[in-house]
């Protein structure tokens, strides 16, 4: 008899009114209260599913797992939790999930940087990882900050919803799926996607639900709300490989776009799954 299984669940938060500023901490837009709630009525449309698809092959006939849901402590996150929070789901906030700091280039285009900044560009290039900009984080410190967050979720029993920044959700998803950290400043969450990852003893799976029906201009990866470059890939010259979570294809169980992966065995993170739940990703406010 099949049993049901944890499931880790991402998301970006909603579009907020102050896109591309870190400093301000700004509310959600009215687009991003609109995707605030039909991310949630999705979500919660795709765990009814899965639990009437468990029932349909002989599993039993009993309660979902309860849903959990961290954001950071940013207005914008915690504002894209709100419509769940409103049906009953706790919702509760982590300060480190907060977003990576871009320092000194926050709000400066990639050309004024390039520009005043060649040293620190070429510095990036060579290692986006573990390279910071002034007075910025670089993702190795946001890893090390998350490792609190990372050991808990380990220990979660329930199926838990974080809501983050991009930035966030390229290294949780870097360390559940293992990734080469080379990879983690390339990855890509568009808001038209929730992310489901599913630990395993072995290999995690990860999973997109499509969030139908938003507005094209909301929909793309974020900037990093802060215009940091990122190197397109150029093989073995040490720049970052942009990565995808897999191709588009219609899943034989439910009729619906997904995008599936496994996780490699050969990423420099690695992740030990419980088996027990999944995760589920989302992050980045609308804003005007």
């Amino acid at each position: 008899m099949e049993e049901q299984e944890l499931n880790y669940i991402k998301v970006r938060a909603g579009t907020s009114r102050d896109e591309d500023s870190y400093k301000t901490d700004a509310n959600l837009s009215d687009q991003g209260r609109l995707y605030a709630e039909k991310m949630g009525r999705v979500l919660l449309q795709h765990r009814e599913k899965e639990r009437q698809d468990l029932k349909a092959r002989g599993g039993p006939d009993i309660p979902l797992k309860p849903l959990r849901v961290w954001t950071s402590t940013r207005r914008r996150t915690i504002e894209t939790a709100d419509w769940l929070y409103e049906q009953g789901y706790s919702v509760r906030q982590r300060t480190q999930l907060s977003q990576l700091n871009p320092g000194v280039c926050e709000k400066m285009s990639e050309r004024r940087i390039r520009a005043e900044m060649p040293e620190e560009v070429a510095k990036h290039e060579a290692d986006p990882y573990h390279h910071r900009y002034p007075r910025a984080e670089s993702y190795h410190d946001l890893a090390v900050r998350l490792e609190p967050i990372i050991l808990e979720l380990e220990r979660q029993q329930d199926d838990l919803l974080i809501i983050a920044h991009e930035s966030v959700l390229r290294v949780l998803y870097g360390y559940l799926m293992a990734c080469n950290a080379t990879d983690i400043p390339s990855l890509s969450f568009p808001r038209n996607e929730i992310v489901e990852i599913i630990p395993a003893s072995y290999n995690n799976e990860a999973t997109s639900i499509r969030v139908p029906d938003l507005p094209p201009e909301i929909i793309p990866s974020s900037p990093e709300d802060l215009e940091i470059p990122v190197p397109p890939s150029e093989g073995p010259s040490g720049a970052a490989t942009p990565m995808v979570l897999g191709t588009p294809r219609i899943s034989p169980k439910s009729g619906t776009p997904r995008i599936t992966t496994t996780s490699p065995n050969d990423g420099l993170l690695t992740p030990q799954g419980s088996g027990e739940g999944s995760l589920l990703l989302v992050e980045r406010a609308l804003r005007d």
